[in-house]
């Protein structure tokens, strides 16, 4: 069985002070009691060491600590060793991180201007079909950010998700496809940090995290990201 979980950074809309790109990660592992109990971890570490109970931890939150009274200054002093090592953590097993840049400002227009959430089920359909064949042909359970705000609707994502994996990849085997909350869910913790990562780089410029990924990273989607 292969496990996929899915999150986004950026959002899709055009305004002034939208991102200038969009991406989609999906990480996938065939170990996933492994990678649960590396996300426990990494997150007993923080805990222990002051990190608010009520306060996710994500890769946002962690980057912005200083900015957060609540957090321990020790905590927040280290923040660039503390992501670098969860990341380091989630990416010692077996696990491949596939993911979809776009630079929204070359997407077809019909594309940006349709319904809310089309462009996000095209990206993320497109995605999981280009690398289906080499990195995940076989049982699939999916798992996508219940809280992701670019999804059209469960059903007509899960359904074009399934209609793309079907018709294009003659997908014959188990899938599943389920939206869970990722405070609820370890594999989705996980890979909110890759997503952060994989975003910084090209929003920001800054690859010092990206970097660690460089050797788990599977297939890479890529609309215009360096098209000026």
């Amino acid at each position: 069985m292969h496990y996929l979980f899915i999150d986004e950074s950026g959002e899709l809309g055009l305004h002034e002070r939208s991102s200038e790109f969009f991406l989609i990660a999906a990480l996938c592992t065939e170990n996933l009691k492994a990678l649960e109990k590396r996300v426990w971890k990494e997150k007993a570490k923080l805990i222990n060491d002051g990190w608010p109970k009520d306060v996710e931890i994500k890769g946002t939150s962690i980057w912005g600590s200083p900015h957060n009274p609540r957090i321990p200054e020790k905590i927040s002093a280290k923040r660039e060793d503390i992501i670098g090592e969860i990341l380091q953590s989630i990416c010692a097993g077996p696990n491949k991180v596939h993911y979809s840049i776009a630079k929204k400002k070359h997407l077809s227009s019909h594309i940006m201007k349709a319904e809310y959430g089309i462009a996000y089920n095209f990206l993320c359909g497109t995605l999981l079909c280009r690398a289906y064949a080499k990195h995940f042909a076989g049982p699939l359970e999916i798992v996508v950010d219940q809280r992701s705000k670019e999804t059209h609707s469960k059903m007509k994502f899960d359904g074009y998700v399934e209609t793309r994996l079907v018709g294009d990849c003659c997908h014959e085997l188990d899938l599943t496809i389920s939206h869970a909350e990722s405070h609820d869910v370890p594999g989705l913790q996980a890979v909110d940090f890759l997503s952060w990562a994989l975003f910084r780089r090209y929003e920001s410029g800054e690859s010092k995290f990206s970097d660690l990924l460089k050797n788990n990273v599977g297939y890479c989607d890529d609309w215009y990201s360096t098209k000026k």
